[in-house]
């Protein structure tokens, strides 16, 4: 027998017991949650580097775009509403997951108004005629932080500044809803056939922010540039009358008969010697300032009708 057997009392030879060696213990393959959160980090990491050379590239695009249509028409107002309305409308029914839409909206505005300001001047003249800042919680939140904004105490003066061209737009009241002291019937101010006279292009918010001290307010933003169709429009319409005062059901009626379907929003009695009276009405849909039925809209009321332009 070799050394290292046994021999038994029976005489029988053994080969020696071998004992398995006790194994260290077994490394994990599942990583650690700190491992998996540095994993993850690093993904969300590369995302923002993709994400920021995307807007470095748009922004070039933009500035490109801003050349052009300075070699075409020189320096004109680069704000496109219908565009602007018709591309968050797009980024809105796409959205999925869990992030919140009004936050998508809102970093879609920023980067938009951030654009616009790099095609050409670009500021905002807001109603803050109570000095409550409501107004001015409702401009921030469309045109964003980085457009310069100033705010003024009456419509009037709103309108000046557009009119002017002080001001690439202005922020108003809805008519009729108040917050307008002493001049509740701005929107007289559009009521004109004069070159530079400015235009409803767009109503606020586009989206309601659920921190703004403006949850219950809406607004309507002028500009000296002819609106644009979207898609989901709605057109007001000025009409002045002369003669004696007429029911709403009359108007609704004129309109009717010249295609338009309208609701009222506001009057405002002239007087004088022809006793005007101006009619407001929103008709939901776009109207242009070449619409062959505002040309019906004289004949619907015999004759009583002055000029009706949409604003």
């Amino acid at each position: 027998p070799s050394p290292s057997s046994t021999i038994d009392r029976a005489g029988r030879t053994h080969a020696p017991r071998v004992f398995p060696e006790i194994a260290p213990p077994m490394s994990s393959t599942e990583p650690t949650p700190e491992e998996r959160l540095d994993a993850l980090r690093r993904q969300i990491d590369t995302i923002d580097d993709d994400l920021h050379d995307l807007i470095v590239r748009r922004t070039e695009l933009v500035e490109r775009v801003g050349e052009i249509k300075r070699e075409a028409w020189g320096q004109v107002s680069f704000i496109r509403p219908g565009r602007e309305a018709r591309m968050l409308r797009r980024l809105n029914a796409q959205h999925r997951g869990r992030f919140p839409r009004p936050v998508l909206l809102r970093l879609w505005r920023e980067m938009i108004i951030g654009s616009l300001c790099l095609e050409g001047p670009f500021s905002v003249a807001v109603l803050d005629a109570r000095g409550d800042g409501e107004y001015w919680d409702l401009s921030r939140d469309h045109f964003g932080s980085f457009a310069p904004m100033h705010a003024w105490r009456s419509a009037s003066d709103v309108l000046a500044e557009v009119s002017s061209g002080n001001a690439t737009v202005g922020v108003l009241p809805i008519p009729g809803t108040g917050g307008v002291d002493g001049d509740a019937h701005w929107w007289r101010g559009l009521f004109s056939e004069r070159p530079g006279t400015p235009k409803v292009i767009a109503r606020l918010p586009f989206v309601r922010m659920p921190n703004s001290r403006a949850q219950d307010l809406d607004g309507l933003v002028i500009a000296t540039l002819e609106p644009e169709k979207t898609g989901d429009d709605r057109t007001l319409i000025a009409v002045e009358l002369e003669g004696s005062e007429i029911s709403r059901d009359r108007l609704f009626e004129g309109f009717e008969r010249a295609g338009l379907k309208a609701r009222w929003v506001d009057s405002h009695v002239t007087g004088g010697p022809a006793n005007l009276r101006t009619h407001l009405l929103e008709v939901a849909e776009f109207v242009g300032a070449g619409d062959e039925r505002l040309g019906r809209l004289a004949g619907c009321f015999n004759a009583v009708a002055v000029r009706g332009i949409p604003i």
